[in-house]
């Protein structure tokens, strides 16, 4: 759901000689009230703000963006916003990472939330110091208010004889009174937002230039590789490092273990690390031919995991008790009344992260206290967490926040850093700890495995008149052990379709299991998205009827529908994309057969598949050929996707297409062959050779549109994911009559 509650409060501050200096208050702190402005007025340096936004006397722009970039671009659209209500160019900006800021809330990237929280606050902190200085030249030019206006970073008077730049009016900008109920732009005259800028970052990128965290040095730093238990739960039963110690470069072998943090986590939400034997080096290559050389025997705990017995235990869990996330109506009445009841089972896997840039940190140990150079995407849990395992006050810990080489949810968490902060304290000496690619895929936080049933019956006139999903699985709730029930992060009670059922229940089967769990890219809606249009695409071929048609006639000619305590869904919006979708895809029109007698043919087939998501309506439509068996297995090829995204105003169409483009080929690829596997414990997959991500050849032609919108950004990073495997596997029925209903699709296609 969207609707996030919280107070956004701009204030100004500034600092003696460094002219107008801005706070954008994002916290809910009552002392922050303590700053007024007859201390700011004074020159005093503001307590508790935080300066984001600095305009120098010489006309230097600088913009500290709050939330971290893993790729999403968020580095590029805050100033984006800034430049607009700020009224200056956008290249005059200069773009610096924010530093952890302790006391400032909201300082994550996850969630699709960096934009939509942030929208409101930096338009009234850009408007703020833009009507601080036209102040400021009023006074100077002894003109009203009235007759200034400002144009790249710039005021003027209206007849021409008066001019300044920014730079020359800040500080005496900074000693204006703070601006109460600023005016802000109209839409229509923007000329920042809603244009296309590249990455801010992208010239480093593409000249190899120290940019992300694994490029990070510091002198004297030492590089630790970590031998870690292959069971998440195991421990060192013992040791022989002898050889480990003899390999050049090896500086010395650390014990890691967790037993004291009671195995599992430090505190609700940030998993603790695995236990196992650090290898410090000189470089990363001594650490790896150290970690290798560790003759170490491990005790494991009596029962050891096995995705095989978990997916039967789910499974027989179905026709047992469940929790009742929601019910409405008398659904079992009309399903045992109906004359022909649907049933289906569907499985979804458990899935890494994989990203590029595997997980690394670099702590620097010193008065006791620990400064951390991490690819965080919550660098206010890392510094808790960090805290934790040393035995600190959070507010000794330092968190520097390096850009992201990709993170999906999994650097949320921060075991990576712990394990750093312990090494640099043991080793007296900055360390950087470095993940190799196998931890990095065995080691991780998983999207949560699960079986789910639908049962469903349509009424006389072929509309959905009972649903009854039930879902059978490990909670993540569960696994973090979080308040929420164990539902909570799996199956939500406003899970579509509810709000348009009139009988409707939603159950969950809580199996405990061991295996880590975590966020991954649209976490719960990648699974429950497949599930519901996967069966409501069966549902309309059993009944004849055209999938586009039925789900169009599922949302109905509703504006609004209320769905779940105080949230509505914008069924309009819901509708647009899904008809925008299909029209620019064909739908109805043929798709051309390919392929000749020789190499057999190709049957081509098209699925539709929609969802709302992290505040944004999403529908893909999904091109397909399944060709004859290649060595049993029938071919696949995916050859178009076509997404229609309402997401609100768009910052940066560039990076927003970018993002769903990127959405849209990490869901493919998931759904194609991504699974992780356990066997005693142990995770079996360990590289992109058995872990795939999707090849450049399977890469189909992607084409996105976004539908207009004068409403606020909303999420957008996540949204295009869900809807792909089912569309997918819905144009895989069209074109071959075979139904997926388990992922991923290698155990059925040769892809």
């Amino acid at each position: 759901m969207s609707g996030i509650s919280r107070r956004q409060v701009v204030k100004l501050g500034i600092v003696t000689g460094a002219g107008l200096v801005l706070g954008v208050r994002l916290y809910d702190n009552a002392a922050a009230e303590a700053v007024t402005e007859e201390s700011a007025a004074a020159g005093a340096p503001p307590a508790v703000l935080h300066p984001l936004i600095r305009i120098a006397p010489d006309g230097a722009i600088v913009l500290f963006a709050q939330n971290p970039d893993m790729g999403q671009g968020v580095k590029t659209s805050l100033p984006m916003i800034l430049a607009e209500e700020l009224d200056v160019r956008f290249e005059d900006i200069e773009v610096r990472q924010a530093d952890w800021l302790p006391g400032v809330d909201l300082q994550f990237s996850g969630g699709s939330l960096s934009i939509r929280l942030n929208y409101d606050a930096m338009r009234k902190a850009g408007a703020a110091a833009r009507l601080m200085l036209m102040q400021a030249a009023a006074a100077r030019w002894g003109l009203p208010l009235a007759e200034l206006r400002t144009d790249a970073g710039r005021v003027r008077d209206v007849s021409g004889e008066h001019q300044a730049a920014y730079g020359e009016l800040a500080v005496e900008a900074a000693r204006q009174t703070l601006p109460q109920d600023v005016p802000l732009k109209p839409p229509a005259q923007f000329r920042v937002v809603g244009r296309s800028h590249a990455d801010v970052d992208l010239g480093r990128i593409l000249t190899g230039q120290s940019l992300y965290s694994m490029d990070f040095r510091l002198p004297g730093m030492l590089y630790a590789v970590v031998r870690r238990s292959p069971v998440s739960d195991g421990q060192v039963a013992s040791l022989d490092d002898v050889a480990a110690r003899s390999v050049p470069g090896v500086r010395g072998v650390h014990l890691l273990s967790n037993e004291r943090h009671g195995g599992r986590v430090i505190r609700p939400n940030s998993p603790n690390f695995v236990s196992g034997v650090a290898v410090l080096a000189d470089d990363t290559f001594a650490a790896l031919q150290g970690a290798a050389a560790i003759d170490v025997e491990w005790r494991n705990p009596p029962a050891l995991e096995d995705t095989d017995t978990l997916y039967r235990r789910f499974h027989a869990s179905l026709d047992g008790p469940a929790e009742n996330v929601r019910r409405d109506g008398d659904p079992e009445d009309v399903l045992a009344a109906a004359r022909d009841p649907f049933e289906a089972v569907y499985q979804v896997p458990l899935l890494a992260h994989a990203p590029m840039e595997p997980m690394n940190c670099t702590a620097r140990f010193a008065d006791g206290g620990v400064e951390l150079w991490a690819p965080t995407q919550n660098p206010g849990g890392l510094a808790e967490a960090v805290a934790a395992a040393l035995g600190i006050e959070a507010a000794r810990v330092t968190v520097r926040v390096l850009r992201s080489g990709g993170a999906f949810g999994r650097r949320y968490y921060s075991d990576f850093a712990i394990e750093a902060a312990l090494l640099a304290r043991l080793a007296g000496r900055p360390v950087k700890v470095v993940w190799p690619r196998e931890d990095d895929i065995r080691h991780g936080y998983f999207r949560p495995a699960g079986v789910h049933r639908v049962r469903a019956a349509l009424d006389a006139t072929g509309r959905v008149a009972a649903w009854q999903h039930r879902l059978a699985g490990h909670s993540r709730a569960a696994y973090l052990e979080r308040d929420d029930p164990p539902w909570g992060t799996e199956l939500d009670p406003y899970t579509f379709p509810a709000g348009f059922v009139s009988h409707l229940s939603l159950e969950h089967v809580h199996v405990p299991s061991r295996i880590p769990l975590g966020q991954w890219r649209g976490i719960s809606a990648s699974a429950n998205v497949f599930v519901t249009c996967s069966a409501l695409d069966e549902l309309a071929h059993r009944s004849g009827q055209d999938p586009l048609a039925f789900l169009l006639r599922l949302v109905g000619e509703w504006d609004v529908v209320p769905v779940f305590d105080g949230f509505s869904l914008d069924a309009a919006r819901l509708r647009a994309v899904i008809r925008r979708a299909a029209e620019a895809a064909g739908w109805g029109q043929p798709l051309a057969q390919s392929g000749g007698a020789a190499e057999g043919a190709w049957r081509g087939g098209r699925g539709i598949a929609a969802c709302y998501d992290q505040g944004a309506w999403v529908a893909e439509v999904v091109e397909v050929s399944v060709g004859a068996s290649d060595g049993g297995q029938a071919r696949l090829r995916v050859d178009r996707v076509v997404a229609a995204v309402d997401c609100g105003r768009v910052i940066n169409p560039q990076a927003a297409r970018a993002q769903v483009e990127g959405a849209v080929l990490d869901g493919l690829g998931a759904a194609l062959a991504g699974e992780i596997t356990v066997r005693a414990g142990v995770v079996q997959q360990s590289n992109f050779h058995d872990y795939r991500l999707l090849r450049m050849d399977q890469a189909p032609v992607v084409e996105v549109h976004f539908i207009a919108s004068e409403e606020d950004p909303r999420g957008l990073g996540e949204p295009p994911l869900p809807p792909l495997a089912p569309a997918l596997c819905n144009a895989i029925f069209a074109a071959s009559g075979r139904r997926i209903r388990r992922l991923p699709l290698s155990a059925e296609f040769s892809v």
